[in-house]
């Protein structure tokens, strides 16, 4: 029976220091030598997927041994941790929780301490916040832990919240943050554009909210903006002049998935994307719903900046014949595995010349 004394002495290890695999890995091996296999397999198998790309070959065969593991033991894992009212213990990453959603302000504000001192986590989860809760957020040390804040879940934190958590000394790590539906304006975006402990954003998402091209503005002529990977605008209102602005940012260069369903960007948007060195990493495209029609397309299968794309989402658009015979004859169309025109008036014969060059990659009906 494994004992309590040493198993804390191995979490403090682990919380000391949660970048580092080896406390980790000492205490599966510790594990084995006291009967409990499982758990130090699982921790094993989660700190070597870590390591590995999805498309390595052992990836595949890992991940199924990890999630058996997990579907076996999972409630006893996590039965394990003290348990706080309102809070919900979620995800395993590297064999431990690394995640915590909280029902509420006072869910958080009461029980914090206990939850880092409890699990490795490095992902908050907020539900019921509103903009002063979220400002008093600022003040919480333990945000110096986390590089995930996630405000989507029946939040409303809107910009004076974020104007205040912006400003938090303790947001040094931080690399992902949601705040789809949180009633934002580009006032608040502007507060993340200037943020000045938070240079490291990875991942950015701010659908549906009222942003209009000014946010887009904010964030594109900001260093804080140097090394986003993906950018999630869905339904924000973003019209051409927004994505001329992110088409001319000198610091985004890092972008692998852009988001824009749902707003006005047209052909004149759409063009000045295609001619831009923000393009050159990007590999998913999602562009539904934004007016574009046969020239904005035509602008994108002639670009020389669009390298990687490998998906393309064009659904209820304005596309016809025309821009379909050019996505269909586009020498980079070949590297694609999806491209949805469905929504469109096309004519069964665009469709079909679609569909007979590149087969099932294209979904046009």
């Amino acid at each position: 029976m494994p004992d309590s004394l040493t198993e804390n002495a191995f979490l403090r290890a682990i919380l000391a220091d949660p970048d580092d695999d080896a406390p980790r890995l000492i205490y599966a091996d510790w594990l084995d030598e006291n009967g409990d296999a499982d758990r130090a397999e699982f921790i094993r198998l989660q700190v070597q997927l870590a390591r590995l790309s999805h498309s390595d070959p052992d990836w595949g065969p890992l991940s199924a041994r990890s999630h058996e593991l997990k579907q076996a033991r999972y409630m006893e894992w996590l039965n394990q941790l003290p348990q706080f009212d309102g809070v919900h213990w979620e995800i395993f990453d590297r064999g431990f929780i690394s995640a915590a959603r909280f029902d509420g302000p006072d869910a958080y504000f009461n029980n914090a301490v206990k939850v880092f001192e409890a699990a490795p986590i490095n992902e908050l989860r907020f539900h019921q916040f509103t903009w002063p809760n979220a400002v008093r957020l600022a003040e919480s040390k333990h945000l110096r832990h986390v590089c995930t804040l996630d405000f989507h879940d029946g939040n409303r934190v809107a910009n004076n919240g974020i104007e205040g958590l912006m400003k938090s000394p303790h947001l040094v790590n931080l690399i992902s943050l949601n705040l789809s539906r949180n009633s934002l304006g580009s006032a608040g975006v502007r507060a993340i554009a200037m943020a000045p402990y938070v240079r490291s954003l990875r991942k950015l998402t701010l659908d549906r909210n009222d942003l209009y091209d000014d946010a887009l503005r904010f964030l594109s002529e900001s260093p804080n903006s140097s090394q986003l990977q993906s950018l999630d605008l869905d339904y924000t209102r973003v019209g051409a002049d927004g994505v001329k602005s992110l088409a001319a940012s000198k610091y985004i260069r890092q972008l692998r998935v852009i988001q824009l369903n749902g707003n006005s960007i047209g052909d004149e948007g759409l063009t000045a994307l295609a001619d831009s060195d923000v393009m050159a990493k990007v590999h998913t495209l999602y562009l539904e719903g934004n007016h574009i029609g046969d020239a904005g397309i035509m602008a994108l299968t002639r670009s020389t900046k669009v390298r990687r794309l490998e998906r393309l989402y064009l659904r209820r658009n304005v596309i016809s014949d025309d821009g379909a015979f050019a996505l269909a004859h586009w020498h980079h169309a070949l590297r694609l595995r999806e491209l949805h025109v469905d929504g469109n008036p096309t004519s069964e014969l665009g469709k079909s010349e679609l569909e007979s060059h590149l087969g099932k990659v294209a979904y046009a009906r």
